[in-house]
C-alpha cells in the first residue's frame, strides 16, 4: 500500500507540474498558478491517502490543518519580504 501511495504521489506531482507549465503559458500571475497547484496537490494527496492507505478523511484533514497552521505564517512572511524587495 505504501508503494501505491508513493506512486500516486509521484503522479500527482507530475500532473501538478504539467498544470503549472500549462497555466504559465496562458496566464501571467505566478502566485495564482502556485496557489492552484498547491491546493490541487494537497487535495489529491489527502484523497490518495484515504484510498491507498485507509486513512480516514477527517484525520487527513486534521494533519493538513496542523501543517497549514505551521506553514502559513512562513509563507506570509516570505511574500511580505518579497514584495518589499
Amino acid at each position: 500500500m505504501i508503494v501505491e501511495f508513493v506512486l500516486g504521489a509521484a503522479l500527482v506531482i507530475m500532473t501538478t507540474a504539467a498544470l503549472i507549465m500549462w497555466l504559465s503559458s496562458i496566464t501571467t500571475g505566478l502566485t495564482a498558478m502556485l496557489s492552484v497547484a498547491v491546493v490541487m496537490t494537497v487535495a489529491v494527496l489527502v484523497l490518495k491517502a484515504q484510498a491507498a492507505m485507509g486513512v480516514p478523511i477527517l484525520d487527513s484533514l486534521h494533519v493538513v490543518l496542523v501543517i497549514s497552521l505551521l506553514v502559513a505564517p512562513i509563507i506570509a512572511i516570505a511574500f511580505a519580504d518579497w514584495r518589499k524587495a
